[in-house]
């Protein structure tokens, strides 16, 4: 075994890449240290040279993650396109990775309560970036007139209360990683649709009977 060759900042990401199979394949209980430099092919004391602990491990690996999906959360806000389009992006890169990422372990629930336990401060610092992420193209598509929220008895920052919390609902309804992003799709471009400043008073909104 030897250590990861180049900077810190290089064995740190040696260590995190291994730390996420060891963890995904054997729960965060289960998981040590030993485990997690096996995976990472090195000395256990080489990950003592950025880590004192399993916990500031896992730990480091949350952020990291939180800051991968609001990276790409980012990055579609800024995306040209319509606002459904948008939100759908930013939905995919929050939700969609974080389900992707967790459902890969059959240890999930173990590593969301670990998450809770030890990430709780950080796990809600990123959730309140990305709510006002989504509030803010609320925002300006409310000024930009494509939205019009008050007939709906709704300001920006609660519709995006509401678009999140649905979003976190139809989890547990999905399948798959692939079927939950579908729902999130749909979520947003029904709920964008319903608050267009074309289906406005007098401009009733066409729904198909029901066969």
């Amino acid at each position: 075994m030897n250590p990861p060759r180049g900077n810190a900042d290089n064995r740190r990401a040696v260590i995190l890449d291994a730390a996420l199979r060891a963890f995904g394949q054997y729960g965060y209980r289960r998981t040590s240290m030993d485990d997690i430099a096996r995976e990472a092919d090195i000395a256990k004391g080489t990950i003592y040279l950025s880590f004192t602990s399993k916990e500031e491990v896992f730990q480091a690996l949350g952020e990291r993650l939180s800051q991968r999906m609001l990276a790409g959360a980012e990055a579609a806000s800024r995306r040209p396109g319509t606002t459904a389009d948008k939100l759908a992006a930013m939905h995919a890169a929050w939700f969609g990775t974080y389900a992707e990422t967790i459902s890969r372990s059959p240890h999930a629930a173990e590593l969301l309560d670990a998450k809770h336990r030890l990430s709780a401060d950080l796990a809600a610092d990123a959730a309140s970036r990305y709510k006002r992420l989504v509030r803010n193209v609320l925002t300006d598509a409310a000024n930009a007139g494509e939205l019009d929220l008050k007939p709906a008895g709704l300001t920006a920052d609660t519709a995006a209360e509401l678009l999140i919390a649905s979003a976190r609902g139809l989890e547990s309804s999905a399948a798959s990683p692939a079927a939950y992003r579908r729902y999130l799709d749909a979520l947003v471009r029904v709920m964008v649709a319903g608050l267009s400043s074309t289906h406005g008073p007098g401009t009733p909104t066409q729904i198909d009977p029901v066969a």
